[in-house]
Order: C-alpha cells, then structure tokens, then sequence
C-alpha cells in the first residue's frame, strides 16, 4: 500500500542522492583528516605547477637580460628569494585549503547525517508496515 509519508521521504533522499548528496556521500567515504590531506596534497601540487610555470615564464620575459648578464647574475640570492616566496604562498594556500577543506566535509557530513536518519525513518516505516500487515494476516 502507498504512504504519502514514504513516498514525500523517497522523493527527498532521491533528490539528494542525485544533487549535492553525490558530492556529499563521496566525501564520506573518507575520514575527515584523510579528505583535507587530499585536498593538501592537491593544493600542493597546484602551486608547484603555478609557481614553475610563473618563474619559466618571467625568465622568458627576461631573457635578453639573463643571456647578456648570466656570468654576473646573483644566482644564489634569487635561488634563496625564489624558495622564501614558494614557501610563503605553499603556507598561505595550505591555511587556505585546510580552512576550506574541513568547512566543506563537515558540511557535508551534517547534511549526510540528515540522510542516513531520514533513511533510517524510511526503513522504519517499512517495518511498520509490515508489522501491520502480518497483524491483519493473522
């Protein structure tokens, strides 16, 4: 038999396993330590790219100077400058991504928590049904 309350409850999760609850329910199948080291990781690994890419790009613009000066050039002191700068943004991004990270799981979590115990109301009623339909057997 058809119960508007299962069904209203079926249409909801349905709606969330197929919207925000796909993003959501992925992330829940990590621990949350685990998912913002990805997330660092991941982070990481972008401003290393960023980083090489902007200094190959600057030496481009500066080649003339670089090929005319190379045997006078500080080599050392931009070496030591290049590597404080890379790791200033490396810490601004990490904070960033570890703020960003952990507010985006446990969002999820709570809305993943709403699921599960809506599912679980949705089961109940299942069982509720049934009961009531052994009794009326009976």
């Amino acid at each position: 038999m058809l119960s508007e309350v299962r069904i209203k409850k079926m249409i909801r999760l349905s709606e969330y396993e197929t919207g925000q609850g796909a993003v959501d329910l992925w992330r829940m199948n990590y621990l949350r330590m685990d998912y913002v080291r990805l997330r660092i990781i991941r982070a990481l690994a972008s401003v290393t790219v960023a980083f090489m890419l902007g200094v190959g790009l600057l030496g481009l613009y500066e080649a003339d100077f670089i090929f005319e000066n190379v045997m006078s050039l500080p080599i050392r002191s931009f070496l030591w400058q290049g590597g404080v700068v890379f790791l200033v943004l490396c810490a601004i991004f990490v904070g960033v991504t570890w703020y960003t990270a952990a507010k985006e799981y446990d969002e999820s979590h709570a809305r993943a928590g709403e699921y599960y115990t809506t599912l679980q109301e949705l089961i109940e009623l299942y069982k509720e049904e049934e009961q009531g339909q052994e009794d009326s057997e009976s």
